[in-house]
């Protein structure tokens, strides 16, 4: 096989889950995140080990992975974060799944097939405080309310939003979505309906605003080991690695990779490495990141390859084909490292993590 996989550290998981746990009351639960494949680590082994833990509910993006969870045998609540279309109605219902809604359209096919099946379909009500993406507009409300209330076959079992600074420094527009969610809240009990759950807080949310945490909370990045403000113990949870294929010496002043981006400057060893950018190793690394190699960090150098990416290991003792090289995840290069290498987030580089990366559970 080829020698690249990502190991999964089922106790790191776990461990940062009961963080969470040590964060908020007792009485408050937890929604954990999954969806993306869990964030590049596998939804269906993830799943288990949360529900194992204590995860009172899951959540996903998709109907597709819902169904690959459903399928797998899991039977906890899976809500859809991602809403649902009126043509996935029918499965929503069949799976017991509990969708989101934002859209008087999808109700309504919703509460057709709920009629069909002789039970009520619960969902949670999304509103847009201000990140402007999904969710009831704050303004649109009432005749919203107005709308689904009428559905019979339909039960708001939550309420939620989602904030867009969370992690910012500045607590000003967090704070903000807290104060305009409130009055919402009145506002649906006085339509007559009596959600069971209210939830805000993502990961950020959880560490830093205790005012948001309501009934449920919705940690995502911080379940695998990223997000940390600081404040807790998180701990990474995939350490994706790989294996050298090749050693080359190249003699001072030649190229390396496509374009000859990088030129060596003296005698070199230059380590070939088969990982590349459709493996989810970033092309923008190239002549950026660093690797961890017999507790040593090596630069990556050239352009990262589809399949391959150069190293270089000159200042590197004892060097053979077949070493291990640790891409991100030990205490030399952690995935914010090369997160900032790439200029992006820590969320991207987890889920872009390919499928041909094998996932080994430790």
């Amino acid at each position: 096989m080829r020698p690249t996989w990502a190991e999964i550290n089922i106790e790191a998981l776990k461990s940062n889950f009961l963080q969470v746990k040590r964060i908020v009351n007792r009485k408050v639960g937890v929604i954990s995140i999954v969806k993306a494949d869990a964030y590049g680590h596998g939804a269906i082994a993830v799943s288990r080990a949360l529900i194992e833990a204590g995860s009172d509910m899951l959540g996903v993006a998709t109907l597709s992975e819902a169904l690959e969870l459903r399928e797998s045998g899991i039977n906890a609540p899976i809500i859809l974060l991602g809403g649902v279309l009126p043509n996935e109605a029918e499965s929503v219902v069949k799976n017991d799944l509990t969708p989101s809604l934002f859209s008087l359209d999808s109700a309504e096919v919703l509460d057709k097939h709920a009629e069909k099946t002789g039970r009520k379909v619960k969902y949670h009500l999304k509103v847009d405080t201000g990140m402007g993406r999904l969710g009831v507009g704050v303004e649109e409300i009432c005749g919203f309310l107005a709308g689904i209330c009428s559905f019979k076959n339909l039960e708001m079992e939550g309420v939620f939003t989602h904030f867009a600074n969370a992690d910012k420094e500045a607590c000003d527009f967090t704070l903000k979505q807290i104060s305009v969610f409130k009055p919402v809240l009145s506002l649906i009990t006085q339509s007559g309906c009596y959600p069971k759950y209210v939830h805000l807080a993502n990961s950020a949310g959880i560490q830093r605003f205790p005012e948001s945490h309501g009934n449920l909370v919705r940690p995502g990045i911080m379940l695998y080991g990223s997000g940390s403000t600081g404040e807790y113990d998180l701990k990474p949870v995939m350490r994706l690695k790989t294996r050298i294929i090749q050693l080359k010496k190249l003699s001072a002043g030649t190229p390396v990779s496509y374009g000859g981006t990088f030129v060596t400057k003296r005698p070199s060893l230059i380590a070939t490495l088969p990982v590349g950018y459709a493996d989810g190793y970033m092309r923008s690394l190239s002549n950026r990141a660093r690797v961890s190699i017999n507790g040593l960090t090596a630069p990556v150098v050239g352009t990262v390859c589809m399949d391959l990416t150069m190293i270089d290991v000159t200042g590197v003792q004892g060097v053979n084909v077949g070493d291990d090289v640790v891409l991100f995840g030990d205490d030399k290069v952690s995935i914010e490292d090369v997160a900032r290498w790439a200029d992006t987030i820590s969320y991207e580089l987890l889920s872009i993590t390919g499928k041909r990366v094998t996932r080994t559970y430790v």
